[in-house]
């Protein structure tokens, strides 16, 4: 589980004031939004930036291929393969607006199953203009034939193992926090689009948040682990020492303060680039005032 720092609460407390006086019973549909072009430019800023989709559901991981699945990740249970998202009949080709707003609400397929990877963790607090526009963005993608198939974990890590991952689900309308609250708007892309602490965090206690984006955790892609690295403010073993430009620099580049390059393989800096100028920005600002974790 994400552990979250202090300052978190405080917007998910005001994101919960939004979610709650908007959903008048349990089973209650957030209202669809208007299709438009800026819905759509919106969910392609996203998607090919600091969302990354294609980090996980393109083949090689790469900004620019389709979105039809196949790269081998290793998560709680195991190996596992992101689906196609495309609108093939082998991907999401008959999925509604509600279904696709389940995979980031809930975690959960349009059959009610319950997509096992953490790795869409964080996205259950997007905004629900963000998951419109990424929905109509990934609807609009042509459809790409591509059948993968789904893991189906066994007896014992589903009733075993599987009572530490837990279900729940966000209803209700979601806000936008205003870009215009910078360190607000800085952590909500980190947390809940670019979803650094799915590795830069260990998973922990529900109230545990010691280690946020403290790195340490195993990362396993295709066959290879690294360690995913502190990116908190701690000056000895995070990027505390390095200089706005720096970070800047390496958002768009890939390139660290030392000057070596990072395998994007790992990390989808190859999308962040195409991330708009402000959002870039606002990302600096709020990981260089992260706690530092030493």
């Amino acid at each position: 589980m994400i552990r979250w720092p202090a300052r978190a609460f405080t917007v998910i407390a005001l994101l919960l004031v939004g979610a709650f006086s908007a959903c008048s019973s349990e089973d209650a549909a957030p209202p669809s939004l208007p299709i438009t072009e800026s819905t759509l430019a919106r969910g392609k800023v996203i998607a090919e930036g600091f969302g990354s989709c294609g980090f996980c559901h393109a083949g090689q991981g790469a900004p620019g291929q389709s979105l039809a699945g196949g790269r081998v990740f290793v998560d709680f249970y195991g190996e596992v393969q992101p689906s196609n998202i495309t609108r093939s009949s082998t991907g999401i080709g008959g999925w509604s607006e509600q279904d696709l707003r389940k995979i980031f609400r809930a975690n959960t397929r349009p059959d009610g199953s319950l997509l096992y990877s953490p790795l869409h963790r964080g996205f259950e607090w997007m905004s629900e203009s963000d998951v419109t526009a990424v929905a109509v963005y990934v609807r609009s993608l042509a459809g790409v034939d591509n059948t993968v198939e789904r893991r189906e974990p066994s007896f014992i890590n589903r009733n075993v193992f599987g009572f530490f991952m837990t279900k729940s689900e966000v209803q209700g309308y979601v806000p936008q926090i205003s870009p215009s609250f910078k360190t607000e708007y800085g952590q909500y892309v980190v947390d809940n689009i670019a979803r650094c602490a799915v590795c830069h965090s260990k998973p922990g206690g529900l109230l545990d948040v010691g280690d946020y984006l403290g790195g340490g955790q195993e990362i396993s892609i295709n066959g290879v682990t690294k360690i995913a690295p502190n990116i908190t403010s701690s000056k000895s073993s995070g990027i505390g020492s390095w200089s706005v430009e720096q970070l800047r620099h390496f958002l768009m580049t890939g390139s660290t303060a030392d000057g070596k390059k990072i395998d994007s393989s790992f990390c989808p800096v190859e999308f962040y680039r195409n991330a708009p100028s402000d959002e870039i920005e606002v990302v600096v600002s709020y990981l260089r005032s992260v706690a530092a974790i030493e």
